[in-house]
């Protein structure tokens, strides 16, 4: 995506860029496979799984799966959740108007406040902004 200072702002600008919305799981999946592709660690700093845990996640972000992570404390459940955050993009668009209550899909927001200022204005007058990776997952 565009750095920071050069992305779209509004609504037309976002649909001029050709930028596609997906859903989290297809996000996560897409950036997967690039990382896949290039050879780079996918889950650094886990240890001891990269015969068991690593290759049955691998799979199921590859099939599409829900995942559920079990375990007693201290195995490294919410840190391999935290590695899967890291194949979100590095950030995503939302409708940014007053009042709403979530950070709406520009394309297909959910709130009543983002689907009636985006009903009531033109493209050029829909704001969007940027919700960052590191926000999106804590």
């Amino acid at each position: 995506m565009a750095s920071p200072t050069t992305r779209p702002t509004t609504l037309r600008e976002l649909r001029d860029s050709g930028w596609q919305s997906k859903s989290v799981k297809r996000e996560i999946h897409d950036n997967f496979l690039r990382r896949l592709a290039s050879g780079v660690e996918l889950f650094p700093g886990i240890v001891g799984y990269e015969d068991t845990v690593i290759p049955e996640i691998n799979l199921a972000i590859l099939a599409g799966h829900d995942m559920l992570f079990l375990g007693e404390k201290g195995q490294g459940k919410s840190r391999l959740m935290r590695r899967i955050a890291e194949f979100l993009d590095d950030a995503v668009p939302y409708l940014n108007v007053p009042d709403a209550p979530v950070h709406d899909d520009p394309y297909r927001p959910i709130s009543r406040v983002g689907r009636d200022f985006v009903a009531e204005h033109s493209e050029d007058e829909v704001p969007i902004a940027w919700w960052p990776r590191d926000q999106r997952y804590a």
